[in-house]
């Protein structure tokens, strides 16, 4: 049983679909990933985005791209957090960011799951493929026994994905996001590996094949 616990000894860098690789950040990756949240933020990003986006996104340099993914990467070797691209298989491009964040062990095994897709993405379907297969590594890689996916309320676009692929809808925690450079009421959908088990050729089937 407590094999079920521990942090696996080694994690992959990846996991794809058919379209998409969810990769590992690398320090090479700074000049695309500034351009894609520069062209990203002020029209499509900037409601739903935390103080550190915007600070990113208004800086427009690779400089503070690169002190992400320093960031991020440091987190990656603690455990703390894996964050990853969204790539396109055939091509390599970044076509956005998701997030297994605040991983916490022992008692919980549990994460947070958060992502975004460059305006130029939008609308074919890679939020929701990505999800998919954030939770793949969450649940069959990481060993965790929960993801959870808090949206506010009034993001319309995002919140179609944990409804499409129905995730269990737990309540709506009032003022519990600083986002958009105000406080919104979110939204919490769950999964936990239970479920996952349960539904996890038919997600892969339907979504991320």
């Amino acid at each position: 049983m407590l094999d079920d616990f521990r942090v696996p000894e080694r994690v992959p860098k990846s996991i794809g679909s058919q379209r998409l690789i969810l990769r590992q950040y690398r320090t090479s990756d700074a000049d695309a990933f500034a351009e894609l949240l520069k062209i990203s933020f002020k029209d499509h990003l900037e409601p739903w985005s935390p103080p550190q986006m915007k600070q990113e996104a208004e800086s427009g340099g690779r400089a503070a791209a690169r002190e992400h993914i320093l960031t991020a990467l440091d987190k990656w070797d603690d455990g703390s957090d894996y964050r990853l691209f969204i790539t396109l298989r055939e091509t390599g491009e970044i076509v956005g960011q998701i997030g297994l964040t605040q991983i916490v062990r022992g008692v919980s095994q549990s994460c947070f799951i958060g992502y975004w897709v460059g305006l130029p993405f939008i609308k074919r379907g890679y939020a929701t493929e990505a999800v998919v297969l954030a939770m793949e590594f969450a649940f069959d890689v990481l060993n965790l026994h929960r993801i959870s996916l808090w949206i506010a309320i009034e993001n319309e676009y995002s919140l179609k994905i944990p409804e499409k692929l129905g995730l269990r809808f737990e309540g709506t925690a009032e003022r519990a996001l600083f986002l958009g450079e105000h406080w919104q009421d979110t939204q919490i959908f769950a999964m936990t590996l239970e479920e996952w088990k349960i539904r996890r050729e038919d997600l892969r089937r339907l979504f991320a094949p």
